[in-house]
């Protein structure tokens, strides 16, 4: 039995611009379209060919909502991204010796490419979803992108079908207020800053005596002065305090430092290492004007938003394989839902 792989489980909302009961939830909108029928009075879920979307040319790329089902509290499906007149780069693993130059005679490995068998073609992403409600929870692998799954259920919804009233436009919220989203993004994982430390700005002001001065302005943030500095003592413990320096003394008039840096906990943990590595965090949220990441196990606070997604284990057909099972992802997938509404980051 092949061994499971993790891949990352986002989550999106749909978002309407304006909110009524009697409107449809994004599931039975995409469950509408799905079950509506042709002239021969075949739904959509038995026409593969009708659920086709192909971007306009120049493009040669296609978009297949392939195996889709209707789970009653869901509706669940496969999109692959697949790209017309595609080849596939192959290296053939039998050595043999060139002339590259008239100074270099090597040994190399053949490149070449091939095109899809007569009656398939390339697949160059995938991606899973499953609609609850307003809520999308989506695992993507390889090329495809959100906004592919956008154009797609843009298309499925307004184009392909009327399941999306006229004049909407598909919108995913991806981030959200923390004081919405009840919860947290569970243990903190990695905590990153991104600060820059530019020469204080200086600025003429007028005295009581009309005799110009220069003073020095620093932004209040959360009631304190703070100078955008943060990346220097970071710069120090790399370079050492001297090399520092004599690059801050080097530095233009338009050029400033900058660091990225993140302070990870490893090994096994404990209540009160989470606890302040918690603290520390939202202390340097509130104090600082550099941008704080945090990243949870549930999710990512962002400049101040939350967004959702975790990891979650899932079969594969075989070692190496490229493609999940279809069901244990469905599987997977409810179980989010679940765990996200049981700890209250989202409602039912």
């Amino acid at each position: 039995m092949a061994k499971p792989i993790y891949q990352i489980v986002h989550y999106r909302r749909f978002q309407r611009s304006t909110s009524s009961a009697t409107n449809p939830t994004f599931e039975q909108m995409c469950r509408g379209a799905l079950g509506a029928k042709d002239t021969a009075a075949l739904p959509l879920w038995e026409r593969a060919q009708g659920r086709v979307f192909a971007y306009p040319a120049p493009e040669d790329r296609q978009i297949l909502l392939n195996r889709v089902a209707d789970l009653q509290s869901a509706v669940f499906g496969e999109m692959c991204l697949v790209q017309t007149k595609d080849l596939q780069a192959l290296i053939e693993m039998k050595a043999q010796k060139v002339r590259l130059s008239s100074l270099t005679t090597a040994e190399i490995y053949a490149l070449s490419e091939r095109s899809a068998p007569n009656g398939s073609q390339f697949l160059r992403g995938l991606l899973y979803w499953l609609a609850i409600g307003d809520h999308l929870f989506f695992v993507k692998l390889n090329s495809i992108t959100t906004i592919n799954m956008q154009d797609y259920f843009n298309w499925l919804l307004k184009a392909g079908t009327s399941g999306l009233p006229g004049g909407m436009e598909v919108n995913f919220q991806a981030e959200f207020d923390p004081s919405v989203v009840k919860g947290d993004v569970g243990d903190i994982r990695n905590l990153r800053i991104k600060g820059n430390a530019a020469p204080q700005v200086k600025i003429a002001t007028q005295t009581d005596d009309q005799k110009p001065s220069v003073v020095a302005t620093t932004r209040r943030v959360a009631e304190k002065f703070v100078q955008s500095t943060m990346a220097l003592p970071v710069v120090e413990a790399l370079l050492g305090k001297s090399r520092t320096e004599s690059l801050v003394k080097s530095l233009g008039p338009e050029e400033y430092l900058a660091v990225d840096a993140a302070v990870k906990v490893r090994g096994k943990r404990t209540e009160a290492s989470r606890a302040k590595i918690r603290e520390i965090a939202t202390e340097v949220a509130d104090m600082t004007d550099a941008e704080v990441r945090i990243d949870g196990k549930d999710g990512t606070v962002r400049d101040g938003d939350a967004i959702l997604r975790v990891r979650m284990p899932f079969s594969i057909p075989q070692d190496g394989s490229n493609l999940l099972e279809f069901d244990n992802v469905a599987d997977q997938l409810q179980e989010v839902y679940s765990r996200f509404v049981k700890d209250g980051k989202i409602n039912a």
